[in-house]
């Protein structure tokens, strides 16, 4: 008879140090959000988390290395929701606006995320391309299952679409974001879905 081993203990120390990591996440979250990666530091952060300025090393290399990883668990969070959308969809059409209602809400959620990644800073974040070939690197082998499914055309290349569309979709919502008066939700959400459904030709009239 198999017997479950029961958990390891968390000792008090080690979840004094998670409780830390989350404080200094938490609090660079929200400057980062307030002024940018440009103008917080390591010992901003610190600061406002409550801690010396030391301790933020004890946890992280710099300010980058905490972006990034917080950047990374809302990108693979993301892609998460994004396959349960098209799993649940009723059909390929409601699947392709399901995503596009995602990522714009992903957006609203993680404005701060996505302002910095693809923003007028994001030279400094060092983030833009290397979070566009990771996002597009999943999306190409959900196309490839799809493709193998028949759910793809067969005259488009995976990899291809993936880059179009990951490409694209990012920059609208970037663009987007930084400015919400520019479109409403629905229409980011109508035109992400159209251009995949449909493309941007006019629909001619049946004969």
């Amino acid at each position: 008879m198999d017997v479950t081993e029961p958990p390891t203990p968390v000792s008090a120390r080690t979840r004094g140090r998670l409780a830390t990591r989350a404080r200094l996440v938490r609090s660079a979250r929200e400057l980062f959000a307030e002024r940018g990666l440009l103008r917080v530091t390591s010992h901003d952060i610190a600061r406002r988390a409550g801690v010396a300025a030391g301790t933020f090393y004890l946890h992280f290399r710099d300010k980058e290395t905490l972006f990034q990883e917080f950047v990374y668990e809302a990108i693979e969070a993301l892609q998460a929701q994004l396959e349960i959308t098209m799993e649940s969809a009723v059909d390929a059409p409601a699947g392709i606006r399901a995503q596009a209602e995602a990522l714009t809400a992903f957006a609203e959620a993680n404005r701060d995320i996505v302002l910095i990644v693809f923003g007028p800073d994001s030279a400094i974040a060092g983030l833009e391309s290397d979070v566009l070939d990771f996002m597009s690197a999943h999306a190409t082998e959900v196309l490839k299952h799809r493709a193998d499914a028949g759910a793809l055309r067969s005259d488009v290349d995976p990899a291809v679409t993936a880059q179009a569309l990951v490409g694209m979709s990012a920059r609208v919502v970037a663009w987007w974001i930084e400015d919400p008066t520019r479109a409403t939700r629905e229409a980011v959400i109508d035109t992400l879905t159209n251009i995949q459904l449909s493309g941007t030709q006019p629909q001619r009239a049946k004969q």
